[in-house]
């Protein structure tokens, strides 16, 4: 009886997790942020140094988050980000300079960085209790599904939130927020397989974990590889604006375009298993860098007014490589430090984004956009091929 109730309790975390991924992807802000901020005075130098600020701040809790996961628990790591959710929502609702809003900026980075990685090993280790893991690719694959669509949907309330007054979206996002405290403390914590938990276990962990990138090659490319795609799928969101400005879209279109950018992302995660098993690590891997230095390259060769559709390239990419490559390294990872593993690859996509943002950012100040996207998707492009080279040259722990 015991074990029917456990199960049950394993079994509801799925769809609590669904939710709690519809609440979380209510970003009202995402079409209008940049004007906010330009609406309370900051120049696009300060703006870039609240991205910068933040993305630093993600190298620096990225490991730390994901031991907290490991030890304390998934789901006190996902109340942990409904708590500052919402407190960052509020200070951006009645920020009204620059350190006001990069103090906001620097909460809601902390309750994102809580949330990376818990989010998938929670689910893994779920699956995995439930004999279920073999589901990770497919249920993994709903959950970035709904985030996307309940993004696309929070693009377009946003946009008209945002047309009356830009701080409606703020405070329209508090109360979900708040919601995903108790939603989370209703999650039954799945058991984290191979735990050694002693006063050394901080130090073991990360010896453990050092251990198993320099023992494994593959992994080790495997995430710096990420790292490509992800850091420029993030420095493509940066330019959209100025590139839909420079394209003669109207702004009151924005919100609709980030919402089709969203709806490819669910879908294209949605079914990433079932393509992943037809094409198969290899051309999946190849198709990932492929397209996103091809959208690129079309971005800064053909500017008109629908020409944001070359963007759709970029997103189709985000959402299959947030599944495909998620389980890659799952596979390489064991269960006790899953969490922790999967915050180093995000910790690496951060750094690399870290460091090649102020360089693209740079030269759109200095030569213009349209060169910034030419130099992104060749870089794309050289530095993809050389990461999965040196991936696919390493015959050791096979995915």
């Amino acid at each position: 009886m015991n074990n029917n109730n456990n199960a049950a309790k394993l079994e509801s975390n799925i769809w609590k997790l669904y939710l709690y991924m519809v609440l979380y992807s209510l970003m009202f802000f995402t079409p209008i942020v940049v004007l906010f901020y330009q609406k309370n005075g900051l120049s696009l130098t300060q703006i870039m140094i609240i991205q910068s600020v933040s993305s630093i701040l993600f190298v620096l809790l990225e490991v730390p988050s994901g031991y907290f996961a490991d030890i304390f628990g998934r789901k006190k790591a996902l109340m942990i980000t409904g708590i500052f959710s919402a407190i960052a929502m509020l200070t951006f609702a009645v920020g009204t300079n620059f350190y006001h809003l990069l103090f906001a900026a620097i909460l809601w980075a902390i309750a994102g960085v809580f949330v990376s990685g818990a989010d998938s090993a929670f689910l893994y280790d779920t699956l995995k209790d439930l004999g279920k893991e073999n589901l990770y690719k497919k249920t993994w694959g709903n959950v970035v599904f709904i985030y996307s669509l309940g993004v696309s949907f929070a693009s377009i309330i946003g946009g008209l939130l945002g047309s009356i007054n830009f701080r409606y979206p703020f405070y329209a996002m508090i109360p979900f927020m708040l919601f995903l405290i108790p939603l989370s403390l209703s999650l039954k914590e799945p058991q984290r397989h191979k735990i050694i938990f002693t006063k050394n276990y901080p130090f073991d962990l990360l010896k453990a974990i050092k251990s198993a990138i320099l023992k494994n090659p593959k992994l080790r490319w495997l995430l710096i590889y990420s790292a490509v795609i992800v850091g420029f799928i993030n420095i493509a969101y940066f330019l959209y604006q100025p590139y839909f400005k420079l394209s003669g879209l109207n702004i009151v279109y924005f919100g609709v375009v980030f919402a089709s950018f969203n709806v490819i992302v669910a879908i294209s995660a949605k079914y990433s298993h079932l393509l992943e098993e037809k094409m198969g690590q290899k051309y999946s891997l190849i198709l990932l860098f492929m397209l996103t230095g091809t959208s690129f390259l079309l971005m800064s060769n053909f500017i008109f007014l629908f020409s944001f559709v070359f963007a759709l390239l970029i997103q189709f990419v985000q959402g299959f490589s947030s599944v495909v490559i998620s389980d890659y390294v799952n596979k390489l990872t064991d269960s006790d430090i899953r969490a922790t593993v999967l915050s180093v690859k995000s910790l690496i996509e951060k750094m690399f984004f870290a460091i090649i943002t102020p360089l693209i950012g740079w030269i759109v100040d200095i030569y213009s956009l349209e060169q910034a996207l030419f130099i992104s998707g060749i870089l794309v492009l050289f530095f993809g091929a050389i990461s999965l080279v040196l991936f696919w040259k390493e015959k050791t722990a096979q995915v």
